[in-house]
């Protein structure tokens, strides 16, 4: 065989294998090579597999807050109150600039409250779509005393007597009060819009409330020796209330509160009056009285306060009003059978300060 021949054969040979393979390679193993698929994430079924799993992005903020709403997050509070009680009645003696029978210039000797600490603790579960239960116990105590002689040249009279004897020479008064308070609210929080968010409330409301008030008489014409009027009152009850409370938050987490709370209570009065002379020895009056009757409260407080996802922050100023609670005994003449009564509302009122906790 020609030598040329066959080396134009073999040229010609090369050449179409080398566009073959040019042209396997551009068209993607066009020439009866299987392709392998990319690979798939969309979740739908691989050739001969199961589904592919699709990458965790996260919840979306709105089914975050769906799960937020569904959830029960216990809390507890803690206030501490600086408060001052008030109230009339509190008078035990008329001090008089001028002497028994010329008339009387003078002013009435009151005791006072001054301010004193107390405590309010609560805890409470928020139920899903904000409604919440809630109990907290507020309890506060305190006392007062006082001391008064009477003026050069004037007189002193007791107030609080039977007159059995008026004019003495000195008075010593003290008192106390023991106020203790139950509430079990209801209540669920409605944001109006992300800087004003309000919560109405309605529940029970349980109480026990005693005063002491005892005044000690010395001296004057009759010779007084540590002659005593004393006068407890004891409370305790049980009725309903129903408030609501507003919270803007003008500057991010903090903001403006306010709160107001009513309520009725129902319960059970015991009053006391005892009257003894002679430093003891000789009983004037033992009277011991006991009805039932209703009490109106009202609660009212405004302040700053801090709002964050965890911890709650407030100071302001609380007001509580319990109408009619001073109700007390008293004979001021020889008419036993006619007696009087002592009536005043306690008022509680000062600075508190609350730290909370949402878990």
């Amino acid at each position: 065989m020609n030598r040329p021949f066959i080396m134009a054969k073999l040229k010609s040979f090369l050449s179409t294998l080398g566009c073959i393979t040019a042209l396997g390679f551009l068209g993607g193993n066009s020439f009866g090579q299987e392709t392998v698929p990319p690979l798939d994430l969309s979740g739908e079924k691989l050739s001969g597999g199961s589904a592919a799993p699709v990458p965790f992005e996260g919840l979306p903020p709105a089914e975050e807050r769906e799960k937020a709403d569904r959830a029960y997050h216990p809390y507890i509070f803690a206030d501490l109150l600086l408060l001052r009680p008030h109230r009339q009645s509190f008078d035990f003696a008329l001090s008089s600039n001028t002497p028994t029978g010329t008339g009387v210039n003078g002013e009435m000797q009151n005791l006072d409250y001054s301010f004193r600490a107390g405590l309010k603790a609560g805890l409470g579960l928020e139920l899903p779509d904000k409604w919440q239960i809630e109990l907290s116990i507020l309890n506060f105590h305190t006392e007062t005393q006082r001391n008064v002689t009477a003026p050069d040249g004037g007189a002193l009279y007791a107030t609080t007597t039977n007159l059995s004897f008026d004019e003495i020479g000195s008075a010593q008064a003290n008192a106390n009060l023991n106020f203790s308070v139950m509430d079990l609210d209801f209540g669920r929080w409605v944001e109006l819009d992300p800087s004003f968010s309000f919560r109405f409330t309605g529940g029970a409301r349980f109480a026990w409330i005693d005063q002491q008030f005892t005044a000690l008489y010395n001296g004057g014409p009759m010779n007084a020796q540590n002659s005593s009027v004393n006068m407890p009152i004891r409370f305790s009850g049980a009725g309903i209330t129903a408030g609501a409370e507003g919270v803007w938050n003008f500057m991010g987490k903090i903001g403006l509160y306010g709160r107001g709370k009513g309520g009725l209570i129902s319960g059970r009065f015991s009053s006391y009056l005892t009257e003894t002379a002679n430093d003891g020895a000789t009983t004037v009056l033992n009277v011991h009285d006991r009805y039932d009757g209703i009490i109106p409260t009202m609660d009212v407080g405004v302040g700053l306060c801090y709002r964050g996802e965890i911890a709650t922050v407030r100071i302001g100023y609380d007001l509580f009003n319990y109408f009619d609670m001073v109700d007390s005994l008293q004979f001021p003449g020889p008419q036993i059978g006619n007696p009087v009564r002592r009536t005043s509302n306690i008022s509680l009122d000062g600075v508190t300060m609350e730290l909370g906790f949402r878990f």
